[in-house]
């Protein structure tokens, strides 16, 4: 800040025209620099002193009605100077009646506070003197805890300022805690559909095992599916099932060059479809070549023709179609 003494910055400061640093340095000297506070309470009193004799400028009477008489304690100096002033003016009339009025323009507020006490009584004097003490210890208090109250506020800015970035912190912390739980929620779903086909699959091999006691028809049956059959090929394989089968099993026969890490498989009708699926199959050698081998509830395949997707797992996770096998199914 340029010449921080200056009478006309100490004026806009007070009629709160200087931006929130100036305003702060003024405030921070005035805290420490007991001279300074002085002038500050010697252009104060100047500018109530013209704003009572109607001496300020348009745009300085408005700043000082909105913005210094802000203050209950300025608005009783102004009370107190307004007092002085009607009782100096009176005073002046007692003195002067008969003589011609004066044009020139009236002393100021100080001069005329001054020769009021010159011929005031001691009890007088002494109150004014009191008056005026109370008046500067005001001054000082405000202006200290004006200080205090923008520290304050500092601290309080810092303190939200935290609070918004620890904020921030745990929403993104909880994104990642929500993207982690669908990833889990997914593989808990694959894993219990893999569990519930294995479940099925040991409920029927027990039924076959418990039919197998009692009854002399075969409940397992099993079939060969070759590769390179179409749909609309004439001769489809016909799959004849008993009404008391409870399990078939399918031996589906892939290329030599079909070499993959796993297999999986979809049935669908021949409407599209899916009525069965199943992953993580491996492929089986035998005397008419590889195979993966298919074992299935028997109550699934109702009379129709069906439609069998193999495809193979790479070791990269990458899914690749082996064929499409086609068969009629035949109930006895």
């Amino acid at each position: 800040m340029n010449e921080p003494s200056n009478e006309g910055l100490i004026v806009r400061y007070l009629l709160g025209d200087l931006s929130e640093q100036e305003q702060v340095e003024i405030e921070d000297r005035a805290f420490s620099d007991a001279p300074y506070l002085q002038d500050i309470l010697a252009v104060e009193a100047d500018l109530i002193d013209e704003y009572v004799r109607g001496g300020l400028y348009e745009n300085e009477r408005r700043l000082f009605e909105t913005r210094f008489l802000a203050s209950s304690k300025r608005r009783q100096k102004v009370d107190f100077a307004r007092a002085l002033a009607r009782v100096a003016r009176e005073d002046v009339a007692t003195e002067t009646v008969g003589r011609r009025a004066l044009t020139v323009a009236p002393a100021k507020w100080w001069d005329s506070f001054t020769a009021l006490l010159d011929g005031a009584s001691p009890a007088l004097r002494f109150s004014f003197v009191a008056a005026s003490v109370v008046i500067v210890i005001g001054i000082s208090l405000l202006v200290a805890q004006t200080i205090k109250l923008r520290g304050e506020i500092t601290q309080l800015q810092a303190q939200r300022r935290e609070q918004q970035q620890g904020q921030q912190a745990l929403e993104q912390q909880f994104a990642a805690e929500r993207a982690r739980n669908q990833d889990l929620a997914a593989r808990i779903e694959t894993e219990q559909q893999q569990r519930e086909n294995g479940e099925e699959l040991i409920r029927e091999l027990e039924r076959r095992r418990d039919e197998s006691q009692t009854t002399p028809s075969p409940s397992v049956l099993s079939f060969v599916l070759l590769p390179g059959v179409s749909r609309s090929s004439g001769a489809l394989p016909k799959l004849s099932i008993p009404q008391m089968a409870r399990l078939v099993r399918l031996q589906v026969g892939i290329e030599p060059g079909d070499e993959y890490k796993t297999f999986g498989v979809e049935l669908r009708t021949q409407g599209g479809q899916r009525i069965w699926s199943q992953n993580s199959l491996s492929a089986r050698s035998g005397r008419a070549g590889r195979a993966v081998i298919l074992n299935l509830p028997a109550r699934l395949l109702g009379a129709g023709q069906y439609e069998l997707a193999l495809k193979g797992f790479t070791g990269q996770g990458k899914t690749e179609d082996v064929g499409f096998y086609y068969f009629e199914v035949l109930k006895k």
